[in-house]
This record gives structure tokens, sequence and C-alpha cells, in this order.
């Protein structure tokens, strides 16, 4: 047997394979940037009609975040917590705790009231768990100043897991309060889409309406469903949207895991 002529044949086979996989890999790339330039140029035309149909938006973060589904009690512990409280009267009524403080508090700086309520949202004799909760600019008005509460950094948009100060001509007499007792996350962490994804995908559903503004766009937990005595949450795009005709505002949801619409 000719053993020369057997390994010039198998290092020609050898070199073959090799340009035979360079070739392969280089193809396979060029098809992965070809797909993701159409889909960049994609989004970026969608964006283009998104301004073109006058709605203003100031910020688009196209950064990818992390959540969880988690479960809360619909039953909590926060009329027993309440005890506790001092310098107000209280009532507790399905699930949700009534406070007045008999000396009203006025609010310093009406554009930035978290700077006298965050002293006292700390404040153990004055609030349950308010080291738990945090304003929320997006939820307040001048008639309301929200703290929501938060569940592995993310705030929590839904009734259950809000702290809510009635504000009248500056002062604020009393509060609200619900609370999500001990959340349990159901799944390991997922990675979200980011909110220029969600915001597309509005645009897309026909949900963003023509000559309006995004006054504010952030990722929280809202209210999926009940089961077994317990509240699931998930975590989901929520964009409030201005019309600029009539001042109205609205609320839409993206499911931050799945990009499907959700009711408002």
């Amino acid at each position: 047997m000719n053993f020369k002529r057997i390994e010039i044949i198998f290092f020609i086979a050898f070199i073959a394979l090799d340009i035979f996989l360079i070739f392969s890999y280089i193809q396979q790339t060029t098809m992965v940037d070809s797909t993701t330039n159409i889909t960049q140029g994609s989004d970026s035309s969608i964006i283009k009609s998104i301004r073109n149909d006058q709605i203003t938006v100031k910020t688009i973060d196209d950064d990818k975040k992390e959540g969880y589904y988690f479960a809360s009690p619909i039953n909590n512990n926060l009329k027993e917590d309440a005890e506790n409280l001092r310098y107000q009267e209280w009532d507790y009524e399905n699930n949700k705790l009534t406070g007045e403080f008999p000396t009203v508090i006025r609010i310093k700086d009406i554009n930035h009231p978290q700077k006298t309520l965050d002293a006292v949202v700390k404040n153990a004799d004055q609030i349950v768990h308010g080291k738990q909760y945090r304003y929320s600019k997006g939820l307040s008005n001048k008639n309301l100043v929200t703290y929501t509460q938060v569940v592995e950094g993310v705030p929590v948009y839904a009734p259950e897991g809000q702290l809510r100060f009635t504000v009248k001509n500056g002062y604020v007499t009393g509060y609200t309060q619900k609370y999500l007792e001990k959340p349990d996350l159901l799944r390991e962490k997922r990675q979200t889409i980011s909110e220029k994804k969600a915001l597309i995908w509005l645009y897309q559903y026909n949900k963003l309406p023509a000559n309006s503004e995004i006054k504010d766009a952030t990722m929280a937990y809202t209210r999926l469903l009940d089961v077994n005595n317990n509240t699931i949450y998930i975590p989901t795009w929520n964009f409030t949207i201005q019309s600029k005709t009539s001042g109205s505002e609205q609320v839409r949801r993206i499911n931050a895991f799945t990009g499907a619409i959700m009711d408002e």
C-alpha cells in the first residue's frame, strides 16, 4: 500500500474540510448580521413612524431588564402591625389601612413632595413597613402622592402594594395603604424585553394614539390573577400616555416577558 499517497489524500481532505467549515462560518455570520440589520432597520423605521404621528417620546431605553413571577397572600397582617402606630387615627377594612393625621403635613415643594414625605414614610411610628416603599413620580399628581412597594428592586404598580397620601391645597391630611405580605418568587429570574421593544409593540397593537406624549415609562409588577388565596404578579412595561389636545391620560401595559398587551 502506498502510504505516501494515502497521506496526501488525507491532507487534501482535511484542507477541503477546513475550507468548507470556514466558508460555512462566514456564511452563517453574514446571515446573522443581515437579520440583525433588518430587525434594527425595522425598529428604526417604526420609531420614525411613531414620531411622524406626533407622538412625543423623550428617551427610549433599549436595555433589557430582569424580573420574576411572584405570589403574595391576599390576606396580610397589616391590621396587627398597625397597632404600633402613633400620632394618628386609623381604620382597617378589606385589607386596606386608612390613616388620618390630627395635624396636617405641609408639602414644602409641591413638585417634589417626597422631600417632605420620605421622612414620614420611613418613620415606623407613622407608617407600617414604610422602608419597603418608594416614591413614584409617574403615579403621583397634585392631589395624590403615591409610594410603591418594591420587590427585588422593582416597584409594584398595583393597588395591593401601594401607599397613597391625599393632598388638599398643599397639605397632607391622611393616607391609604395596602401591603404585599411575604412575596414568594415562583421562578428563577428571567430577562425581559426592553422599553424600546415594548413601545414598538404597543404602537403595532394600535394602542398608542397619534398626537400624544409618553409622560412616563416604567417596568413594574402588576397583578396577573388570583389562585389559591394568593395573587400572582408579573413584570410589565407601563406607559402613561397624555393626549396633547385634551390633556387626558391613560395607562397601557405590555407583558415584559412575552410582549403581549394587557388589560388597562
